[in-house]
């Protein structure tokens, strides 16, 4: 049950955080909220972009989107994560209108819940504190990582409202799965694999980012899988070698 604590933390530092943030919905600072807003959208898309740049293996890389991606889009994950968002929006919001399940509103809180999912799941702190959790059973990443994204967490919340708060059971569920996966499958979680899958999800900030900003509509949620082809690809070279 130790190996959690870290995942606990930070999923408890974004719910503090979305609290502290939504005050700034209030119409007297909500101004404010939104020039906040945007100029973490313009952070976001920087540390994207100079995240993806980390990478010696273009080939590789690009293979593990194209096959991702498109994994990603035939279960239409964003889909998902979107109706999921707009459930819980009809189920803790009061006198919200009835929304068809099948459409897809433009939901400020679905919006949050998915766009903050993203931002808090990828990138390679997340990786990094669950080889540490796993493994070692220390949880000081996933603590430094909680700080972050609760101060994240008060940004985002100013422009997408109470939403964000949900995306602390995708902490819960990704990092939590993540640990045990890091516990299991330390032999194959190589530092070069642990690269490989940060550079893809520096180029899911770089899609998160120009969402915020309004510029685009990328359903960088069906992005997913990709994250998970270059332990894929480990664990089929390790098979190949055994034969």
């Amino acid at each position: 049950m130790d190996i959690f604590l870290g995942v606990l933390a930070n999923a408890a530092f974004v719910i503090v955080g979305s609290l502290i943030g939504s005050i700034f919905k209030s119409e007297k600072l909500k101004r404010v909220g939104e020039r906040i807003y945007q100029v973490f959208a313009i952070f976001v898309l920087c540390m994207g972009i100079n995240g993806a740049a980390d990478n010696d293996d273009p080939v590789k890389l690009l293979l593990c989107l194209i096959v991702g991606v498109a994994i990603g889009e035939l279960i239409d994950i964003d889909k998902q994560f979107t109706r999921l968002g707009n459930w819980a929006e009809k189920k803790l919001i009061k006198n919200k209108v009835e929304a068809d399940a099948e459409s897809e509103p433009n939901s400020k809180f679905a919006e949050g819940f998915v766009g903050a999912s993203l931002l808090f799941c990828i990138g390679s702190m997340t990786f990094m504190g669950a080889l540490e959790s796993g493994i070692s059973h220390q949880h000081t990443i996933y603590l430094t990582k909680g700080v972050l994204d609760g101060i994240s967490a008060i940004t985002l919340s100013m422009g997408c409202g109470i939403g964000v708060m949900l995306s602390a059971a995708s902490i819960l569920i990704y990092q939590g799965l993540l640990t045990v996966l890091a516990s299991l499958l330390a032999d194959v979680l190589l530092p070069e694999v642990v690269g490989m899958a940060t550079a893809i999800g520096s180029l899911f900030l770089v899609g998160i980012g120009l969402n915020m900003l309004g510029i685009t509509k990328i359903k960088v949620a069906n992005f997913l899988p990709a994250m998970f082809m270059p332990i894929i690809w480990e664990l089929i070279v390790k098979l190949c070698s055994t034969l």
